[in-house]
C-alpha cells in the first residue's frame, strides 16, 4: 500500500511517492514476520535458523528505513522553492537525511539475500525424519520460500531505486521545455 504526496499522514507501513515516478513497493511487514516466525518455529537445522536470523535482520532493517522515512516524512513532502532546487539548502540537507534510509534498505536486501542463500544451502541438505516432516509441510516448501525471500530482496531494492529517483526529481526537477532532467 502506498500513499501520494497530497497525503497529510504516513503510516509505518506506507511511504510518500511523486505523481511522476512509480510508487516505492512498500508493504506490511506483519505477514512476513509471522511467516518467518512460524518458519523458525519449526527449524531444525542451522542452515534454517541461519535464514530465519537473517529473514528477521531484513525485517529489523526495513523497520528502520520506515522510522527513518517517517522521522524524514514532513520534511519530505514540503514543497520546494521552483527555482533550481539543486542549489537550495534544504533540499541537500533532505538528501543527506535520506542516505540513513538507503543505507538500511541496502541492509535489508543483504540479509534478504543471506537468508535465500541459507534456504538454498537447507535444501541441499541430505533428509533426514525431521527435515522430511518440515519439506512435507506446504507452508514450509523451501523452493517457494527461497524464491519469496529473494523477491523480498528484489522490492526492497526497488523501494530504494524508487526513493533515488524521487530525490533526484526533487533535486533537479525536469525543465518544463523538454521534459528532460538537466544534469
Amino acid at each position: 500500500m502506498t500513499t501520494s504526496f497530497s497525503s497529510a499522514s504516513i503510516h509505518p507501513e506506507e511511504a510518500p511517492h511523486s505523481p511522476s515516478a512509480p510508487p516505492a513497493p512498500w508493504m506490511p511487514l506483519g505477514p512476513l514476520t509471522e511467516l518467518w516466525a512460524a518458519f523458525s518455529k519449526e527449524a531444525t537445522s542451522r542452515e534454517a535458523l541461519l535464514a530465519a536470523r537473517e529473514a528477521f535482520a531484513a525485517l529489523a532493517a526495513e523497520r528502520e528505513a520506515i522510522y527513518n522515512l517517517n522521522w524524514l516524512a514532513p520534511a519530505w513532502l514540503r514543497p520546494f522553492p521552483q527555482e533550481r532546487t539543486a542549489s537550495n539548502t534544504a533540499s541537500f540537507s533532505l538528501f543527506v537525511a535520506q542516505e540513513a534510509i538507503m543505507e538500511a534498505l541496502s541492509r535489508a536486501a543483504s540479509h534478504w539475500y543471506e537468508a535465500a542463500l541459507a534456504l538454498v544451502e537447507q535444501l541441499g541438505l541430505p533428509p533426514s525424519n525431521e527435515r522430511d516432516e518440515q519439506a512435507g509441510s506446504p507452508e514450509l516448501d523451501l523452493a517457494t520460500l527461497i524464491g519469496y525471500t529473494l523477491s523480498q530482496r528484489v522490492r526492497v531494492w526497488a523501494i530504494a531505486h524508487s526513493l533515488l529517483a524521487e530525490q533526484l526529481q526533487r533535486l533537479f526537477p525536469p525543465q518544463e521545455q523538454g521534459g528532460e532532467v538537466a544534469l
